[in-house]
């Protein structure tokens, strides 16, 4: 099988550079990518080449000690399972986000209030600093940490408000697709990834529905170490 490194070089993660036929990008039938950047990358080009995800926080990303024992173990038709990123409209600018989106203050611990709406009804008001609206592959990360729940692959999205003024928080999962709209004159920014999108005051809105599928190699039906 054909495979390219993308984020590091090759040397740098393959212990045993005999067992993969390493070619340039474009020949390559399976993506190894390491990072977050590099998999972002792999979504902005809308690449539907099988992809192993290297040193993310999800269970499909294995860590590069385990790199070369995939390699040997990987068939021309590896085990997949699909990942949508996120496709977000806000401010008249169109984005993908591979991880999360997030709505949160410009101004650091300031409060706003945001509502969400799914698929055109309105699901639910709060006042929080922020918002993160987190895919599969990114409900490991910030959205945990803010108290969401991890999901599993080919479920919907974790809707999680952050530092919520509230004393007892509801976290959601949802199918897009929704919207996030701004409610008080406070500066919001919006962010895909890590990607700022737009800034604004009330009425500013993000609108998130589902992207392109990544095609992600499903390490946990391999035998790994």
């Amino acid at each position: 099988m054909r495979v390219t490194i993308c984020g590091v070089d090759a040397e740098e993660i393959v212990e045993d550079q005999q067992c993969i036929d390493y070619v340039e990008y474009r020949d390559a039938e399976l993506l190894v990518t390491v990072g977050e950047d590099a998999l972002i990358d792999c979504a902005a080009r809308a690449d539907s080449r099988p992809i192993v995800p290297v040193g993310l926080e999800t269970p499909l990303s294995p860590s590069r000690r385990q790199v070369t024992e995939i390699l040997h173990q990987l068939s021309a038709q590896p085990p997949t399972v699909d990942v949508r990123p996120l496709s977000v409209t806000t401010g008249g600018t169109v984005s993908k986000a591979v991880f999360d989106t997030t709505l949160v203050t410009t101004e650091p611990a300031r409060i706003s209030e945001y509502a969400v709406s799914v698929d055109g009804r309105a699901h639910a008001t709060f006042r929080a600093d922020g918002v993160v609206v987190a895919t599969p592959l990114g409900s490991s990360g910030y959205g945990r940490a803010a108290g969401g729940p991890v999901l599993a692959p080919e479920t919907g999205l974790a809707v999680v408000p952050v530092a919520p003024f509230a004393t007892i928080a509801d976290t959601w999962v949802v199918e897009p697709p929704l919207s996030v709209r701004v409610k008080r004159d406070d500066s919001v920014t919006v962010l895909a990834d890590a990607n700022q999108l737009a800034v604004g005051h009330a009425g500013l809105t993000a609108e998130i529905e589902w992207g392109e599928p990544l095609s992600i190699v499903d390490i946990r039906r391999l035998d790994l170490p």
